[in-house]
């Protein structure tokens, strides 16, 4: 390994065969200009990089009692059956409330809207008393109704999350059939019971044990159903779904602590305190702001200059020489997240590979070449920097106890040869060219995509493009399965394993891979069925070890989250889930 070296930033170069880097050496380059600027950025002189760097509070951004943040990225929706993205989620938290919240930084969860709650003998059957003094923002009181209505809306207009009810009696049946019937279904079947305005009955087809975790997730909010009549839609069959101008801030009834003030997109979003909230006396700042800025040396230097007082997202070539520097408002910790390739494993994709051409990612041979000839530590050492770990695995190791990952195929150029060529494409002869989808604004994704995409021409001969996309055609491709490779990544949503394998049943709205065997759904649907926690567990590790060898995905590294804020910041607590509850957030 040879080293590049400047007196700002010493950044390492492969040195096999000295190849040449060109796309990606831009890429490698432009962190020298990046920590130029930083350099410059107040507090961040050349004389301070050998010692530890203090930053000094400010006062908040906007002004005394208002909290100003740059999320990971513009709001994409605050449709709650359609959000699947973490920003989305993070502002959610502000606005609505669940049964149930996450305790940090532990993450387990604890009563919020729920005052009591039973369960059942055999453990099917929870019974909820909500709390009596929970309104919504129009003064209405939250009742078990606004959870019946929410969820039962999710299963008659699906989203990414729909799946996530299917451990409700009747929940998935009644989707399908609704689909078919439209109203003509029957919504009795579902385990969904409204026994008072304040009790809430909900069956289980097995006992789920990790119910309140999942209660605690935006998926299982409710919504305010009156407020949302003006925008009902009915199609031919009578089917209804809501017009996503509900959500808008002149529409949208909320329970949390925050109303929905201002929403101007690809710029700013403010939230004011809800005044019908019922704890109101422990929400810290009257106001949040939430400032759109995608480009992040821009971002940083709002920051850095104090107009925004929380980054909560902060790019790897800033964050790599901050930490280089040691300041001390950069906070990382390691996350419950992974960075992985997807592949699409349709037999065809048209749209990219022309009518009728076979798509090569559909043959297993093919997936595990490409992954063995990704060098995943140069990806972690020179690109993203802030010590993450190599992924050999799709879930992130260390949060289960007792749960040992099979690894994916590890680095081999000469075995990769071999399949490509078992596979039909000896030297890449005959293999058409993909291409590497990925949102423009994420320049860590452009990074090793040119990394990944040279790799792939000089070790196997073929051909991969990059394709960068603004962020919601970029999701609305991967979500329809209209690409061949794309770079995503993927939060469990809560601490259970299901939570990582349920995304790849064939039936999930999650799975954009095209890949569902029925091995994979059999062992889920056992171990939906298995009381005993250990041989659970080891059904699911067998279906975990499905995803690392027939590899419809390909991991890359385990996330470290990174962010920036100064001492005077409360209302973070660092946790692998990146959950930050909004009500706690102040400038002291």
């Amino acid at each position: 390994m040879t080293y590049l070296k400047t007196k700002i930033v010493s950044v390492a170069v492969d040195s096999k065969a000295c190849r040449p880097l060109t796309g990606f050496l831009t890429s490698i380059l432009a962190v020298f200009v990046s920590t130029a600027l930083l350099m410059s950025a107040p507090g961040c002189g050349p004389g301070e990089s050998q010692t530890a760097s203090k930053v000094a509070n400010k006062p908040p951004a906007n002004g005394p009692g208002t909290f100003t943040f740059i999320n990971r990225g513009d709001i994409i929706t605050l449709d709650l059956n359609q959000m699947s993205y973490l920003q989305d989620f993070r502002v959610t938290y502000a606005l609505r409330e669940g049964l149930y919240t996450y305790k940090l930084p532990d993450m387990v969860p604890e009563k919020l809207l729920v005052k009591d709650a039973k369960l059942s003998e055999d453990k099917r059957t929870w019974t909820f008393t909500l709390r009596d003094d929970a309104k919504w923002s129009n003064g209405d009181s939250v009742t078990a109704d606004d959870f019946a209505f929410s969820w039962r809306n999710l299963l008659e207009s699906p989203g990414e999350y729909t799946s996530l009810l299917y451990y409700i009696v009747g929940a998935r049946d009644y989707e399908v059939e609704y689909a078919d019937k439209g109203p003509a279904a029957d919504s009795a079947k579902v385990g969904i019971k409204v026994l008072s305005p304040s009790v809430l009955e909900v069956k289980l087809n097995d006992p789920v044990p990790f119910l309140p975790d999942l209660l605690a997730f935006p998926t299982f909010y409710p919504r305010n159903q009156k407020s949302m009549e003006a925008f009902k839609k009915t199609d031919e069959k009578g089917r209804v779904s809501y017009d996503a101008k509900y959500t808008r801030p002149e529409n949208v009834v909320l329970n949390g602590p925050f109303v929905l003030s201002t929403w101007e997109p690809g710029k700013q979003l403010s939230m004011d305190v809800n005044p019908n909230y019922w704890d109101k006396a422990n929400v810290k700042s009257k106001k949040l702001v939430m400032v759109v800025n995608n480009d992040p040396q821009s971002a940083f230097q709002q920051y850095d200059s104090g107009q925004v007082d929380w980054l909560a997202d902060v790019s790897p070539d800033i964050s790599a020489n901050l930490k280089r520097i040691n300041r001390s408002d950069l906070r990382s910790t390691p996350a419950y997240g992974t960075a992985f390739l997807t592949f699409n494993c349709a037999p065809t994709v048209d749209s990219e590979l022309g009518a009728g051409v076979k798509n090569p990612l559909s043959d297993v041979r093919v997936r595990q070449a490409l992954a063995m000839t990704v060098e995943k530590d140069y990806i972690v050492s020179v690109i993203t920097r802030m010590g993450e770990k190599v992924a050999s695995s799709y879930i992130p190791p260390g949060f289960f106890k007792g749960f040992t990952s099979t690894p994916t195929p590890g680095y081999d150029v000469d075995a990769a040869k071999k399949l490509m060529v078992e596979a039909g494409y000896p030297d890449g002869k005959g293999f058409p060219r993909l291409s590497f989808m990925y949102n423009a604004d994420n320049p860590t994704r452009k990074a090793f995509g040119e990394f990944l995409s040279q790799s792939w021409r000089d070790k196997l001969g073929i051909n991969v493009s990059l394709e960068p996309l603004e962020i919601k055609t970029y999701r609305s491709r991967v979500t329809e399965k209209n690409y061949t490779i794309a770079a995503v990544a993927w939060y469990g949503d809560y601490m259970d394993l299901s939570t990582w394998t349920d995304k790849y049943h064939s039936t999930s709205q999650n799975n954009d891979s095209n890949w569902g065997p029925k091995e994979y759904d059999d062992l889920l649907a056992k171990a939906a069925k298995e009381p005993d926690e250990a041989k659970r567990q080891e059904l699911l590790q067998q279906a975990e070890a499905m995803i690392n060898t027939q590899l419809p995905i390909l991991p890359l590294y385990h996330f470290v989250n990174v962010s920036l804020y100064r001492d005077n910041v409360g209302g973070i607590t660092p946790n692998p889930k990146l959950i930050v509850m909004p009500k706690f957030l102040e400038v002291k």
